[in-house]
């Protein structure tokens, strides 16, 4: 079975251009009628997309390496911002053979549909962001979401995030953003460093801080409200999001929170951060008392020491986190976010969270077998995180789904394992403000049909971005009707801290409770049910880790 750290790397290479749509800069004739905003160190001119504003590539910050970020220089000058910045650094030198392991690089693009875009240059000066929005000095103030991308700690990037259609609404202002990620965003030094390298563990976490302060200081000047912001994300990108509820940096920064399948329970130990960092040095060939060479070596040589020793130390499940992630501290990250229970911080920022139906299928591009298990097969995958409960937990999976496949039923089994158990557990220790649960059961039609609803499939409803995404989601009104609902719940729940607005066409949607667990079914219709996973929540929660 493939690694999930294989999983998650290609992950941050083919999600996003698979789900979202992507827009290129244009290089454009600067007139006089080019939009123009101000911000706090100096004026940035964007660019029109009919009914949309963009602003691309924005500098929030800079840093050197391992080091905090710091606020970038003033400048006179009206600045371009009409192409999107650098990526972190994350590819590897020496990727290894055979095909990708994400399942979406095998759906056939539509005849005629334009060639993807070449991937943004990486640089360690990829501290940017980017602004959509419908109006400038209009008066109005719009409730921001702030979008944070998947590929867990180790990939992909805030410019292949597409914001320009909820932006278009004219309701939204919408953010994306870049940070340090891997190695370059969380190589734990403070066990060798603790006054100038403290907080290089984090130093990830502090870029998107940093952002969010940005957005605080200046989003206004775009016509967003700094006292209404959303911060929400995919995958890791919900995970960061989960993350930042639990710092005290953070507080005042963030007034909601949207985590989508990217459960997160705990943040890494520090005796965990400083073993991957030894891992690092060894495999760098690196004496440990000569560490600070990890701060001169080339951006090459430490990404390829990065990804040996991720490869050597995949994570034991979706959620661990066992190298290179955002490490326990006693200032900026004091209490694990939802383990034991939830951390003080968490209490009063109101989440949006949920799950898709069927998410591994999406991990599976280079493991076709998994679409064809028998009965022994199914048992042997299982039996690899149930231990001595396996034939006893597949006998409920047996009863529960008596017209499925042995494959869907372990794609059924891993998928609630792996990300609904987790989910379900966050919202069971959520205290405070109130959360809201939901499962996207939309089924893809993509590839006959095998997928299911898969990992990332939720973001083009979300981001109203069906139309770019149609080999995933399909043909016809349902998409289009879908992506409104879930759209609408997502920016009423950006604008009053409810995902209950008048405009979403969903039913009432109950806030979680332990004892209902309602949870809203997204679909082609769309219901509210209480504790439709409790076959999962009783069989799989003692296996969620924290």
């Amino acid at each position: 079975m493939t690694s999930d750290h294989d999983r998650r790397s290609a992950l941050g290479v083919l999600a996003a251009a698979a789900t979202t749509a992507f827009f290129p800069a244009k290089a454009l004739a600067m007139t006089q009628t080019d939009p123009i905003a101000e911000t706090r160190l100096g004026k940035v001119r964007g660019m029109r997309q009919g009914d949309v504003i963009s602003f691309r590539g924005i500098r929030y910050a800079r840093a050197e390496r391992f080091m905090p970020p710091v606020a970038p220089d003033p400048w006179t000058s009206i600045l371009d911002a009409t192409g999107f910045g650098a990526s972190a650094p994350q590819s590897n030198p020496a990727p290894p053979p055979g095909p990708p392991y994400v399942i979406l690089a095998q759906i056939p693009r539509p005849a005629g549909a334009p060639p993807p875009p070449p991937p943004l240059p990486e640089s360690e000066d990829c501290l940017f962001l980017n602004v959509w929005t419908s109006g400038l000095n209009d008066g109005r103030k719009r409730p921001v979401m702030v979008s944070l991308h998947g590929g867990f700690f180790y990939g992909r990037s805030g410019s292949s995030v597409d914001g320009s259609k909820l932006a278009a609404r004219g309701d939204v202002v919408f953010v994306s953003l870049n940070h340090r990620l891997n190695a370059f965003g969380y190589a734990h030094l403070a066990e060798l460093d603790g006054t100038d390298f403290a907080q290089s563990g984090n130093a990830g976490m502090l870029d998107i801080i940093a952002a969010l302060e940005w957005v605080r200081d200046n989003i206004e000047n775009f016509g967003g409200d700094p006292a209404r912001v959303m911060v929400f994300g995919t995958s890791g990108g919900g995970m960061k999001t989960t993350f930042l509820m639990a710092s005290p940096r953070a507080q005042g920064l963030i007034h909601r929170a949207g985590v989508q399948s990217g459960p997160a329970l705990r943040f890494i130990e520090p005796d965990a951060a400083a073993e991957a960092t030894e891992r690092l040095l060894h495999a760098l060939d690196i004496p440990k008392a000569d560490w600070r060479r990890l701060s001169a070596i080339p951006v090459t040589q430490l990404l390829a020491g990065y990804h040996a020793v991720a490869t050597a130390q995949p994570p034991r499940n979706f959620a661990h986190l066992p190298h290179f992630a955002p490490v326990l501290d006693p200032v900026l990250l004091p209490a694990h976010p939802f383990s034991p229970d939830a951390a003080p911080c968490t209490r009063d920022i109101p989440m949006l969270i949920g799950s898709n139906g069927q998410e591994m299928s999406f991990f599976w591009g280079n493991d076709p077998a998994a679409f064809t298990l028998d009965e022994d097969g199914l048992a042997t995958r299982a039996r690899a995180f149930l231990g001595d409960r396996t034939d006893a937990v597949l006998a409920l999976y047996r009863q529960a789904y008596p017209a499925a496949t042995p494959s869907r039923r372990y794609l059924q089994l891993f998928s609630d394992y792996s990300i609904q158990a987790p989910v379900i557990a966050q919202a069971e220790r959520k205290q405070g403000a109130p959360a809201w649960l939901y499962r996207l059961d939309y089924q893809s039609p993509a590839l006959g049909g095998k997928l299911g609803a898969l990992h990332t499939l939720e973001t083009p409803f979300i981001l109203n971005t069906v139309g770019s995404a149609r080999p995933l989601v399909g043909e016809g009104d349902d998409p289009v009707t879908l992506a409104r609902k879930m759209s609408d719940a997502w920016v009423s729940f950006a604008a009053t801290g409810d995902p209950n607005g008048s405009n979403t066409g969903l039913p009432h949607w109950p806030a979680y409770e332990r004892g209902q667990h309602a949870t809203m079914l997204l679909d082609r219709t769309c219901h509210v049910e209480n504790d439709p996973a409790r076959m999962a929540r009783k069989a799989l929660a003692d296996l969620v880790e924290g």
